[in-house]
């Protein structure tokens, strides 16, 4: 069985008038199969494809990390470099947070929504903005534990990550993902949704109504990024996919360290850059999920294979990660184990 019909059948359960998913199969540096399944917008009955975009949730974290990323490889920063250093405005619980445990994970910043709100909630209707978020943050009462001895998920070191390479660049930081990689990538359809815009093909998020089968939008209200607040196609994410893996459009090096992982006083080792080393069915893989309001993302890589799923949702419980990896399973009984084979 040809693999686009085994990814049809996957998602013959996705009838046309409701949310649905994008599908991107990437082997050998190549879109071979990019599919949608159901709409983009319910109103207008606009149906998802290749270049619908998308909000990524937290793929964007691996974006962020690669303009860290872009800074160590021209020798502008490096991983041990403590924050404050950067950026001696910070409070003084700041000073033994260093690059690296905003990276990892394992700074001890706490979680911006678990603090008070200055605008009556972290929900996406408070329109709540990443400086909103930062200072809670920073005004908060510190560390929740001692960098480097802990790992804790935090959109936090993130948002702080975003805002230190604006500064290093004197620039905004969607000005800067966009001089420095979107347009010489060509990911003409790839954005940091600040300030809010809705552009033409988007595909607006859902959640259920009280109906059964009914749905009601879930729109973006809050133009927070870092963590997340990024928009791309399946295309644009191919685009992405060659340049880190298989061009290496910003260096080698620059690759290594997108890949690296480093080891804390903790047991989770298999952090990289925006990005997780992961095994599935014995085959080392690269992946990272998303969530959020109405939408869910996903994307893995099986580097042996040159083969890279790509999974994006518009609406809340999609479970993209299973999803794609019914995919990436489908998708490895059609590639040869010699990745070069058949070319």
């Amino acid at each position: 069985m040809a693999l686009q019909t085994r990814v049809d059948d996957l998602f013959a359960d996705i009838v046309p008038a409701r949310p649905g998913y994008a599908i991107g199969v990437i082997r050998n540096g190549e879109l071979v199969i990019a599919r949608g399944y159901g709409l983009a917008d319910l109103r207008t009955g606009e149906r998802i494809g290749a270049d619908t975009a998308f909000n990524l949730a937290s793929l964007s974290k691996q974006f962020t990390a690669a303009a860290i990323a872009l800074e160590i490889s021209r020798g502008r920063l490096t991983l041990d470099d403590p924050i404050r250093r950067r950026w001696p405005e910070l409070p003084e619980f700041m000073e033994p947070v260093t690059v690296g445990h905003l990276v990892y994970m394992t700074s001890g910043v706490p979680e911006y929504f678990t603090l008070p709100a200055p605008r009556g909630g972290w929900a996406s209707e408070n329109g709540f903005t990443v400086e909103d978020a930062l200072a809670a943050v920073f005004g908060s009462a510190g560390l929740v534990f001692e960098p480097g001895t802990r790992w804790a998920y935090s959109n936090s070191n993130y948002q702080i990550l975003a805002e230190l390479v604006a500064r290093q660049n004197r620039t905004s930081f969607p000005n800067h993902m966009q001089v420095s990689f979107f347009a010489p990538l060509g990911m003409r359809r790839t954005w940091v949704d600040a300030p809010l815009e809705q552009r033409p093909g988007t595909a607006r998020a859902y959640v259920p109504a009280s109906g059964a089968g009914e749905w009601r939008e879930a729109p973006r209200l809050s133009p927070h990024y870092g963590g997340s607040g990024m928009f791309s196609t399946l295309a644009d994410l191919a685009r992405w996919d060659a340049a880190l893996f298989r061009d290496h459009r910003f260096g080698e090096d620059f690759t290594r360290t997108m890949l690296s992982t480093r080891a804390y006083a903790h047991p989770k080792t298999n952090d990289a850059f925006g990005l997780v080393r992961g095994i599935h069915d014995g085959l080392s893989t690269i992946w990272y999920e998303g969530g959020d309001y109405g939408v869910s993302t996903f994307m893995v890589r099986v580097p042996d294979r040159q083969l890279t799923v790509i999974c994006l949702a518009n609406f809340a419980e999609a479970d993209c990660r299973g999803r794609a990896y019914k995919v990436l399973d489908a998708a490895l009984l059609a590639s040869p184990k010699n990745p070069t084979a058949g070319q």
